[in-house]
């Protein structure tokens, strides 16, 4: 039995320092350069696992590549107890070029290639049956409403997503069969054209258990059963905040496991995520428990 199962991206992200990204028709030069496994489900899944849950993952690469080549080689070395790792022919695998600004603000361009390739018969059902949770991200909008409805009719799971870039439409499709339900503020910004505050109240009309928005260098909001709860931003030295809000969903899944009252779980997102942005890439720099519990308390 699985704590929980993370299903869709996984990416080779392609990582450079810059002052400023360029304007068109500029050429600059980069003071750094790093290649990364990223991925919405994927740095989820590493968090998770970093804190002591049992994960799995169900994530797909296209043809064979140097890209592919790079991911499948990250996920053969991580320690994760389940894998089920679908090639789709005739297709590229996700990649990533991110530039990444001196005070850790980044530009990112995505090309998702096999990933919204993904079909539900692709995947293990028994690995579905086998979860205790199971976590949505970076999958094509029409799937993910398509899983999601499926956890919820065939499996006892309890139903994560990654609202983050999911477009109204969807996200209202989505909604009644989620128990967990995370996007960002600019998400919400652009969807609802709510404050995080009231966005977490309408997820939670439409039926979801536990509302949240993460709002960057302004810390989070959630609502549960009627109740709101705020908790503020850790102060790091930030490097680059890519995957800081993947590995903050990784940490709720992770303090959901154990039981936890909303108020700690989101201090405790807060610092994990926050102290990830030590590093270039989203899994550089990744804290342990006891640093996250340390940090929470300053």
């Amino acid at each position: 039995m699985l704590d929980c199962l993370f299903i869709g991206s996984t990416t080779k992200d392609t990582l450079l320092m810059v002052e400023a990204p360029p304007a068109s028709d500029q050429r600059i030069a980069a003071s750094a350069m790093t290649h990364a496994c990223g991925g919405v489900a994927s740095v989820a899944a590493s968090a998770f696992e970093k804190l002591g849950g049992q994960a799995g993952l169900i994530t797909a690469v296209g043809e064979a590549s140097d890209v592919t080549a790079f991911i499948e080689a990250d996920l053969a070395g991580r320690s994760l107890p389940y894998l089920q790792v679908i090639r789709i022919p005739g297709a590229d695998s996700p990649f990533s070029t991110i530039q990444v600004e001196r005070d850790g603000k980044r530009c990112i361009t995505h090309f998702g290639g096999c990933i919204r390739q993904l079909k539900l018969e692709m995947l293990d059902k028994k690995a579905l049956d086998n979860a205790k949770m199971i976590h949505l991200g970076g999958l094509a909008e029409d799937f993910s409403v398509e899983l999601a409805a499926y956890c919820r009719r065939h499996t006892k799971a309890l139903v994560s997503v990654d609202g983050g870039n999911l477009s109204r439409e969807a996200t209202e499709r989505i909604l009644g069969n989620v128990d967990v339900f995370i996007p960002d503020d600019k998400t919400v910004s652009k969807t609802l054209g709510l404050a995080p505050e009231e966005a977490c109240r309408y997820y939670a009309e439409k039926g979801v258990g536990i509302a949240c928005v993460t709002m960057g260098d302004k810390g989070a909001v959630a609502c549960s059963k009627g109740t709101v709860y705020h908790a503020a931003p850790v102060c790091v030295p930030v490097v680059d905040t890519t995957g800081a809000g993947d590995n903050f969903h990784g940490a709720f899944l992770y303090c959901l496991q154990q039981g936890w009252e909303l108020g700690k779980t989101l201090r405790f997102c807060n610092a994990f995520s926050g102290l990830t942005c030590r590093g270039l890439g989203g899994r550089a720099a990744e804290p342990t428990l006891e640093e996250t519990l340390k940090k929470m308390e300053e």
